[in-house]
């Protein structure tokens, strides 16, 4: 069996302006960093084997605290990047309600974002995850193995793993630095813990 432990990226310049952030590069905030360290000290309690992220810098971020007390290689990754916003990746929720509301309509009647022109779909979402991740622990089988990737993006592969319909209940949405705990066997993912973040500081 390999153990999966997933987790999004901390706080970042994106999420305080409230924007898609996309594909779109945007750093840690000073929260966000001492989010990092949090997660860290959480993370030391695990023998983790190999580490993997996406290519955008909040998560290289994220995750080079761990890294280093881990003395390990952070391998980066383009199928573990963010959903895919189209015309309106990196800029803010205000703008695009100026410019189109039906996006908004769209994500409340539907619980995800769809209808942006050249946008990445739910279902590419989730291919490219799913076979990201699962070429990533046939790799390391019997290991421990830490992903640092997105909220939207995880949100879609959690989803995916027990076939949950876009509008059913939702339980996948995903904190900064949320740590989710899977297991994977004989080709199956099966999920363990979602969206933990017990490890953060309390903040005013």
């Amino acid at each position: 069996m390999t153990s999966i432990i997933l987790v999004r990226h901390a706080e970042c310049e994106g999420n305080v302006i409230n924007a898609l952030t996309g594909r779109t590069e945007f750093k840690l905030t000073k929260i966000g960093k001492e989010m990092a360290q949090d997660l860290a000290k959480e993370l030391k309690k695990y023998k983790i084997d190999v580490i993997y992220s996406s290519l955008s810098t909040r998560c290289i971020e994220t995750i080079r605290p761990t890294a280093k007390y881990f003395n390990l290689k952070i391998n980066v990754c383009e199928d573990l990047m963010e959903k895919y916003f189209g015309i309106y990746d990196g800029i803010t929720w205000k703008e695009v309600n100026k410019r189109d509301p039906k996006i908004m309509e769209n994500k409340r009647k539907f619980n995800e974002i769809r209808g942006i022109p050249g946008q990445e779909t739910t279902e590419q979402v989730e291919l490219r995850m799913k076979q990201c991740i699962q070429e990533i622990v046939e790799k390391n089988r019997e290991k421990t193995v830490l992903i640092c990737s997105h909220g939207c993006a995880i949100y879609t592969f959690l989803k995916g793993i027990e076939e949950v319909n876009s509008n059913e209940e939702d339980k996948y949405s995903q904190d900064n630095t949320a740590i989710n705990k899977i297991e994977y066997d004989n080709g199956k993912f099966v999920i363990k813990e979602i969206n933990q973040t017990n490890h953060l500081r309390k903040r005013n």
